[in-house]
């Protein structure tokens, strides 16, 4: 989580036929398999259709929004028609299942399978992961408070078990190599001052040729301001009844993928990070995590050590104002959502609109054809009906001179 990886996913996106051309087939249309993934495994990975409340982690609860289980059988069934290509199969949220659903996974993608985990210090994925659950999630929870929960300080509000999963990193590789083999298993611990490490590291192990995963860097984390910003949103958003579709349209792609996301930030502007308390779990945790990882047997790219290294910390800064040009790219985002959601609702219409017109041409058509159809019909019965009453007075006729005929031979015999 957290790693880089959604660029590594934005170029296999873009040359598809690039990895075609060189024996990778990267499934389906998508940025990712996150759709077909969570169909597989059962996942609320279509936010737009939860259910309400408009609440966070609801990812593995929420049964409204898991995508129907042919996703996965469309893209297995193109994975299974392509035998000789290696296969690459991408996304984050496996790294939070537990044993049981990543036996499922496997069995499911089938073998020769091999597992790449991407990983860095638990001091800077943690705080990444609280923003983006504000930005993706409706997360509404303070960062401090969370992170209570989140480091056990709150037992009795502990933080989800796929959360405590996917930090816990040496219990995440050893998870996988139990269940695929060590050597099946490569863990790459990502370095910001080498970026090739990472696309270089996947191109190697998919044959690609050098350059082809590269991509400019994008999923950046919100900036403190702008995730106390939309948590606040978010918040008021839940108050007042708004639902998912809502929250999925006109936040997540709307003010914040048309507002913060777009802003340059500033070089002293305060990002979310750990205060020191966490920081020294954090740093705690990832010598341990190393430790486990270093001693499980799978192959490892990068300097394991830096994952319980030093990171930056500083405590929460207090914000009870957003400074205008912050606001105006929030305001401008939302109201840019909304044209969009206009733009995209009359085009709609306009397209069904456009539908049953062709609809009712095609029923005049055919009431036109039916009508047509019962006139023949009535003519030929009204023509039979004449045709057989000509023919019964023809018959008619016939009797009644053979009846005469038979009278006028029997008065000649008199």
């Amino acid at each position: 989580m957290k790693t880089g990886t959604t660029s590594l996913q934005l170029a296999a996106r873009a040359r598809r036929e690039v990895l075609l051309a060189n024996g990778v087939r990267y499934p389906g249309t998508e940025v990712n398999q996150r759709r077909q993934l969570g169909a597989l495994i059962g996942w609320s990975v279509n936010t737009w259709a939860r259910a309400k409340p408009l609440e966070p982690d609801r990812l593995d609860i929420d049964a409204k929004g898991v995508p129907p289980r042919g996703d996965w059988d469309r893209v297995k069934a193109e994975i299974e028609a392509d035998p000789d290509r290696r296969i690459f199969l991408t996304h984050e949220f496996v790294s939070q299942v537990d044993d049981s659903t990543a036996r499922k996974v496997v069995e499911a993608v089938g073998e020769p399978i091999h597992v790449c985990i991407t990983l860095r210090s638990p001091g800077e994925i943690v705080p990444s992961l609280w923003a983006q659950s504000v930005r993706d999630d409706a997360q509404t929870e303070p960062f401090v408070d969370w992170l209570a929960r989140f480091f056990g300080k709150d037992p009795v509000h502990p933080i989800s078990a796929r959360f405590q999963r996917a930090y816990d990193q040496g219990q995440l590789v050893n998870r996988w190599a139990r269940l695929v083999g060590p050597d099946n298993v490569t863990v790459i611990v990502v370095d910001k001052s080498d970026p090739r490490l990472l696309t270089g590291t996947f191109e190697a192990m998919l044959g690609l040729p050098d350059g082809v995963l590269e991509w400019r860097p994008s999923n950046a984390s919100l900036a403190a301001i702008d995730a106390e910003l939309f948590r606040h949103v978010n918040a008021i958003l839940r108050d007042r009844g708004a639902g998912w579709s809502t929250f999925h349209s006109l936040v997540r792609y709307g003010a914040i993928k048309l507002g913060p996301e777009r802003r340059q930030l500033s070089p002293g502007e305060p990002r979310v990070v750990l205060p020191s308390w966490a920081g020294e779990i954090a740093r705690r945790d990832g010598t341990q995590f190393a430790d486990a990882i270093r001693h499980s047997g799978v192959r490892i790219v990068g300097d394991v050590d830096t994952i319980g290294a030093d990171f930056r910390t500083a405590d929460w800064p207090t914000m009870s104002a957003v400074p205008i040009d912050v606001a105006a790219e929030a305001v401008a985002g939302g109201i840019l959502a909304g044209q969009k959601a206009r733009t995209d609702l009359s085009k709609e219409v306009a397209d069904r609109a456009a539908e049953i017109n062709r609809l009712r041409a095609d029923l005049d058509r055919v009431t036109a054809e039916r009508d047509r159809v019962t006139a023949d019909l009535a003519a030929l019965r009204s023509s039979s009906t004449r045709e057989r009453a000509r023919e019964l007075a023809q018959e008619l006729r016939r009797t009644v001179l053979r009846r005469l005929r038979k009278r006028q031979r029997a008065s000649l015999h008199r």
